[in-house]
């Protein structure tokens, strides 16, 4: 028998009666047979390789719509594919293997669930990318030794948004770290006295790079070295006019660390360089008033940048009794002055007497001298 042909608008074929009873097409090849049939027990429709129906089967559909594959599925031929597209149950969300892109696409918020019950989701919600974990530990690279592993960018910035447990070695590029940004909570004391050699960060005040420096330098740094000035008058400063207040010149120094007096100008101050900025000192002074004829009032005070009132008048001694004639003494320590950049501070001296004179230093016992000494030359101070 040959060709078989229905014709007609609506042709059809019906195989079985409605018993229950398999129903099969046959296809008998030269090496191998297949069929199609309606495996009657199963109520499932079946294609599959042989020639009895139900044995091994290829694809089988049942009542409910359901499509079983036996075998591998290939769609295509290698350099020649197609598009794969599977829809969830949410309008626009769906799979796609996109044969043109060769690549998976999903949508936006349809996630990669993996795991019995779906722990660990990979998903993009169309502003940021997700990797989610709610059972157990996420772990990256932890099963093989020496796995290195990449975060970011080199322009990227990274959040840690809890806490960071490193149990290896933290290796930071050179000032890439903000001294400001670096909290350092020491678990463990070091259970013994800081000596010399023992380390400590320290930003260099260069861009913010931190260094290593030892606590000898610290130990140096933060003595108490002694910075000040010592002047004295080499000429006599006369006829002092009563009831006026009157600067005392200094003509000469007899130490001066960081030039803190110009004998060449401004011979009756003291002048604060920039590196004592913020910095705390006292001022002494001592004043000796000669050819004096009356038993009045002689007073010495400090002036800060021409001014007596911006350190409260402060007053370094006064002389109110005495003999007639001769000479008479004031002098003192002032308080603790906190110190600014270009500040300076001057003796100032008032007498209720005309022509007094201020002696010079080298009149024996009869002195006039002007110091200023640091209390401590270390930040803070």
């Amino acid at each position: 028998m040959g060709t078989i042909q229905i014709d007609g608008s609506t042709p059809k074929l019906t195989i079985g009666n409605a018993t229950a009873e398999d129903a099969t097409i046959l296809f008998d090849g030269n090496a191998q047979d297949f069929y199609i049939a309606l495996d009657d027990s199963a109520d499932d429709l079946l294609i599959g390789l042989g020639s009895t129906v139900g044995t091994t089967p290829i694809i089988a559909i049942d009542e409910n719509k359901l499509s079983t594959f036996s075998g591998a599925i290939t769609v295509g031929v290698d350099d020649t594919g197609h598009d794969v597209k599977l829809f969830g149950a949410t309008a626009g969300s769906f799979l796609l293997w996109d044969e043109s892109a060769d690549a998976l696409l999903l949508t936006d918020s349809t996630p990669i669930q993996i795991g019995d019950a779906q722990d660990l989701t990979l998903y993009h919600d169309g502003s940021h990318s997700y990797i989610t974990n709610k059972t157990g530990t996420m772990k990256l690279a932890t099963e093989t030794s020496g796995i290195a592993v990449t975060i970011g960018h080199t322009t990227s910035e990274v959040t840690i948004a809890d806490n960071l447990t490193v149990t290896g070695t933290v290796t930071l590029a050179d000032g890439s770290l903000a001294l400001a940004d670096l909290d350092i909570d020491g678990g463990t004391d070091i259970g013994a006295d800081i000596v010399d050699a023992d380390l400590f960060i320290i930003d260099d005040g260069a861009g913010g790079t931190n260094r290593k420096t030892a606590a000898s330098r610290i130990k140096t740094y933060a003595g108490h070295t002694f910075a000040g000035c010592r002047l004295y008058k080499t000429s006599e400063q006369t006829n002092i006019t009563a009831n006026s207040d009157v600067v005392v010149t200094f003509e000469a120094e007899e130490y001066d660390t960081d030039t803190f007096h110009d004998t060449s100008s401004n011979t009756s101050r003291i002048t604060i360089p920039s590196a004592f900025n913020g910095m705390k000192a006292r001022f002494s002074c001592f004043v000796t008033f000669t050819s004096v004829s009356d038993a009045g009032q002689y007073e010495v005070r400090l002036a800060k940048n021409g001014a007596l009132n911006t350190l409260g008048s402060q007053l370094f001694g006064a002389h109110r009794t005495g003999s007639a004639t001769g000479t008479k003494t004031a002098g003192g320590t002032s308080h603790p002055v906190i110190l600014a950049t270009n500040d300076y501070f001057e003796v100032i001296v008032a007498v209720n007497e005309d022509d007094v004179d201020l002696a010079v230093s080298s009149n024996g016992s009869a002195t006039t001298y002007f110091t200023g000494f640091s209390m401590e030359i270390c930040p803070g101070s």
